[in-house]
């Protein structure tokens, strides 16, 4: 069964993970009427693809946990997904193994998922504060956790021009599966609680733009 889950993370917000298993066939047949396959054009590589259409397929399916409107996903000029007319706010992340996809009619939304691979380790520098590197000890797992958790904050934040290692910082929280992260720009400051959780050798970050928590 390629939906891996589907979870209700409070009364406003759904999270939903899909395994890529299915042909390109039978995702394109899972779409809605409505969908929009227009971007697919452009989009040469099979995996590609793959990933794209059971994002959309996923988008959706929780669309129906909020309402039965024919509403069309779009993205914005920054490249941000959204439902043109509608409130509802949406984050959408793929590997080449798997989609997560996070919906909320109340809060802004962020959601990254990364296969754990010696790659962060090697650009750690890019994107790690000194003080972040002693957190993750050069840990192969928690080295992806940082960088998945700056991509979700990235994604949350929904604006451009944010540099990794200087506007986005984190650190562990005093409860399990949770991560600290403050956005911090000239007129902006705010911090946020990171969950996290590991699956199929991937670590996947959300966040939910709820009321600043406490240190």
């Amino acid at each position: 069964m390629p939906l891996l889950i589907t979870q209700k993370i409070d009364n406003h917000t759904w999270l939903g993970i899909w395994q890529l298993q299915e042909p390109e066939a039978a995702l394109y047949a899972a779409l809605p009427p409505q969908a929009d396959v227009s971007a697919l054009a452009g989009k040469v590589h099979p995996k590609r693809r793959l990933e794209w259409l059971a994002s959309r397929v996923l988008v959706y399916g929780l669309l129906q946990k909020f309402t039965a409107e024919p509403l069309v996903l779009a993205r914005t000029e920054e490249g941000m997904p959204y439902f043109p007319g509608n409130p509802l706010y949406v984050s959408i992340t793929h590997s080449p193994q798997l989609v997560a996809v996070i919906l909320s009619d109340k809060y802004k939304v962020g959601i990254d998922i990364e296969l754990v691979t010696p790659k962060a380790l090697r650009v750690q520098d890019k994107f790690l504060t000194a003080e972040e590197k002693q957190h993750t000890a050069s840990d192969e797992t928690s080295t992806c956790l940082y960088w998945s958790a700056k991509e979700t904050l990235y994604k949350l934040y929904s604006r451009k021009r944010l540099i990794l290692k200087e506007n986005l910082l984190l650190c562990p929280a005093n409860e399990p599966n949770v991560l600290l992260g403050r956005v911090q720009t000239e007129n902006f400051s705010k911090l946020y609680q990171i969950q996290h959780a590991t699956i199929l050798n991937h670590v996947l970050t959300y966040c939910i733009d709820a009321p600043e928590p406490s240190l």
